[in-house]
């Protein structure tokens, strides 16, 4: 890879993938616990995590598989996605916003959480026109309503406000 030097010291890491893979692993075996049904998504979510952080991993390295794994699936570094390292206070901004996300999730639901976490998020970090924010947050939340409520006939965890049963019902 001639060009890695060019990219991030914090893109090229080998740890993301590896992080990733091992939380991957673990929500797999956590699902576990659960019956038959409701563990299906989490072990495909967990196991397709797992799967995708192996090949990550792979295509880090300057071998056969791994050149490899970037021709096939274009996982080098000839054009990143970020160009430069990004700063302690963007990164825990992010983590902070995500904190938010779950902590709304878990008091005011997650279907309302959604279309207030996108708009949020377009509009204030990813500086896009109210428009664009309103309508990407209203097709995320009819294609979430649409796939877990109505076809597969989940009921989404409705937040500490709405859910009669509190904190149980997630």
């Amino acid at each position: 890879m001639s060009d890695t030097p060019l990219v991030p010291t914090k893109v090229r890491s080998i740890w993301p993938p590896l992080v990733l893979c091992g939380l991957g692993v673990g929500y797999a075996l956590w699902a576990q616990d659960y019956s038959r049904g409701p563990r299906l998504m989490p072990t495909c979510v967990g196991v397709s995590i797992a799967v995708l952080a192996v090949l990550d991993f792979l295509s880090r390295f300057d071998s056969a598989v791994g050149r490899a794994i970037q021709l096939t699936l274009g996982a080098d570094f000839s054009s990143p996605e970020m160009s430069h390292d990004p700063t302690l206070r963007d990164e825990s901004v992010i983590l902070g916003v995500m904190a938010v996300c779950v902590a709304a999730m878990l008091t005011i639901g997650i279907l309302p959480t959604i279309p207030v976490f996108i708009v949020a998020y377009m509009r204030f970090w990813g500086q896009r026109s109210w428009l664009s924010s309103l309508l990407t947050a209203a097709f995320v939340l009819a294609f979430v309503v649409a796939v877990f409520e109505l076809a597969l006939g989940t009921t989404l965890y409705r937040g500490l406000v709405f859910d009669p049963r509190g904190i149980r019902g997630w």
